[in-house]
């Protein structure tokens, strides 16, 4: 859509300067002309016909481009020389970022769609400081709501249902945002949990059991942003499994190669644990602090399979590895370590055609280990998206 909103300003301005040129040639042409012995100087009603004629020419090519609505691909619509340059640059970017074997992917024929969407998401955490284990886990976050997208572009607002059925506080924040084509993908993101968190084991409190107690003091802020990209890019279609820009004909599999930077801020105050808990405390009772950059890089394969007429199923498995700097706030500042982790991706859509109907889900995992802590953190996510292309 952007690529297209530019073409389209770049070939009004074109249009633009043309009639500019055409008003004044008229001009030129409407004063009185020198006379050539043996000529007869052009009359009024001539010039006339010769400069409207001009004007229907320049706005010929805007009105069919019009009515073929916006398709730079019709090879009927008859450009100004310096328009048709412009358009042969716009459809060659077209078709190197966005191409594909058509036995394998077709594109939808739609560039609107609607879609209502179902997003449920947790972190959870999984804690050794000292020889002191825990795990701890967020209430599920449950949203629903409603986006129209035109082609990259999309519009929506997403309702915090777990407030409006459970009444409960909204602790969780997330916002995200993306952009895809079929070679590579971008994506950033910025997640947000103040609250809702409960413990599930915490060292030897009922023989480190399975248990269930609220812990108010986890705070969690995470933002950052992933570039992916696609080697077979032509026969394989992350937007066939997620955002439903393309279908897949034919079961095809690709490697992945990426780039992603994130800062996470995890803030765990012990000072708030329940009293019983305390007396199994086997380190000081204070707030911990985990604060730190990581730049990594993502290695991986993602395989589309097509099991039956309309149906696709994808998986997408990437192991991160990378660096971690710690913040001069964090427990342990000013540190440098290796960066592990993991990112997954699976869905499974139906199509009929205009109509889509998906379930999907996606972990999101990221390591952080010293001397003394050891912290893997995760967000799991969940949801189903129902739609209508047109």
């Amino acid at each position: 859509m952007i690529r297209r909103f530019i073409i389209l300003i770049l070939l009004l301005s074109v249009c633009l300067g043309l009639n500019a040129q055409s008003d004044s040639i008229a001009l030129t042409l409407g004063q009185e002309l020198p006379t050539v012995q043996g000529e007869q100087a052009p009359s009024e009603n001539s010039v006339t016909a010769d400069t409207t004629g001009t004007a229907a020419k320049g706005a010929g090519w805007l009105r069919q481009l019009a009515d073929s609505h916006f398709n730079f691909k019709d090879t009927t619509i008859s450009y100004p020389k310096f328009v048709g340059f412009l358009v042969d640059v716009y459809n060659w970017g077209d078709e190197f970022f966005n191409g594909t074997d058509p036995e394998y992917v077709q594109g939808t024929g739609r560039r609107w769609k609607v879609l209502l969407k179902n997003d449920n998401w947790l972190d959870s955490y999984l804690m050794d400081f000292d020889h002191m284990n825990m795990r701890m886990m967020s209430d599920i976050y449950m949203g629903a709501g409603v986006y129209v997208q035109y082609m990259a572009v999309s519009v929506g607002y997403m309702l915090d249902m777990s407030n409006i059925i459970g009444n409960k506080p909204m602790n969780h924040k997330k916002l995200e945002f993306g952009f895809n084509c079929q070679r590579f993908n971008v994506e950033a993101f910025y997640n947000e949990n103040t609250g809702g968190t409960y413990l599930r084991s915490f060292g030897d409190y009922k023989g480190g059991r399975l248990i269930r107690k609220e812990f108010p003091g986890l705070k969690l802020k995470q933002y950052g942003i992933h570039g992916y990209y696609f080697f077979n890019n032509r026969e394989y279609s992350n937007g066939a499994a997620y955002s439903y820009s393309r279908i897949q004909k034919r079961s095809a599999g690709s490697f992945i190669l990426g780039f992603g930077y994130s800062n996470l801020d995890i803030n765990l105050d012990f000072r708030t644990l329940p009293y019983p808990l305390k007396l199994f405390m086997k380190i000081p009772i204070q707030p911990y602090v985990f604060h730190y950059d990581t730049y990594n890089l993502l290695i991986g394969y993602g395989y589309n399979w097509v099991f039956k007429r309309n149906f696709l199923f994808n998986i997408t498995a990437l192991p991160t590895i990378g660096i971690n700097y710690t913040r001069e706030d964090s427990s342990e500042a000013f540190l440098r370590q290796i960066a592990l982790g993991a990112k997954g991706r699976i869905a499974l859509v139906y199509n009929y055609k205009d109509f889509f109907f998906s379930i999907n889900g996606r972990f999101d995992g990221n390591l952080y280990r010293s001397n003394h802590y050891a912290l893997f953190s995760s967000i799991e996510d969940f949801g189903a998206v129902i739609g209508l292309r047109f």
